[in-house]
């Protein structure tokens, strides 16, 4: 039996930011979202699992993959991952550090394979109707890579998303009266 999991966005309204003039998109700052910026094939078979790490400021992920392969990404600018390395036959991956990592000689098949499930990124801006945004299908791997980001991996590769949190108006206003008046406003 697939299990669903489903990702809920919570929606609150903020004042327009950073509104791009050259195109006629509407500025979705005011609403919480989770959206794809990066889409990787996937060479090595099914991940069945990722390792998340840092070397200095870089921030890496390590995909596993059913059949030993191990994949090394830098997720440092997660709109444009660097696929930096697939070493096969790596077995199994114990642990990521940085750089470095740690992988055993068992073979890949001895670890018990995660049963595929589908994701949904739902918004919930109206509770009321409640709508599929996207709909990821046969997903055998999830990670929060670092905060604010989210690695999926099903047949057809490695998606990687972002959460972006709504801009809270009440915290704009406080911030722009600091600097404007160099004090807070709630004192």
């Amino acid at each position: 039996m697939k299990s669903t999991i489903v990702i809920l966005l919570l929606a609150c309204t903020t004042a327009s930011y950073g509104k791009d003039k050259k195109t006629n998109k509407q500025d979705d700052s005011s609403q919480d979202s989770i959206t794809v910026v990066a889409h990787l094939p996937s060479t090595g078979g099914p991940v069945t699992r990722f390792i998340s790490t840092q070397h200095y400021s870089r921030s890496y992920v390590y995909a596993e993959h059913e059949s030993g392969t191990l994949t090394l990404i830098d997720v440092t600018n997660a709109g444009k991952p660097l696929l930096l390395a697939d070493m096969a036959n790596q077995a199994g991956l114990v642990a990521a550090t940085g750089t470095a990592a740690l992988v055993s000689d068992a073979p890949a098949g001895e670890t018990k394979p995660v049963a595929p499930q589908t994701l949904r990124i739902m918004n919930l801006s109206d509770p009321l109707h409640p709508t599929v945004a996207q709909e990821f299908k046969g997903v055998t791997a999830t990670s929060n890579a670092r905060p604010g980001l989210i690695l999926l991996a099903n047949a057809d590769g490695i998606w990687i998303l972002q959460q972006h949190f709504a801009l809270d108006p009440e915290v704009e206003k406080s911030y722009a009266y600091k600097v404007i008046y160099g004090e807070s406003m709630y004192h």
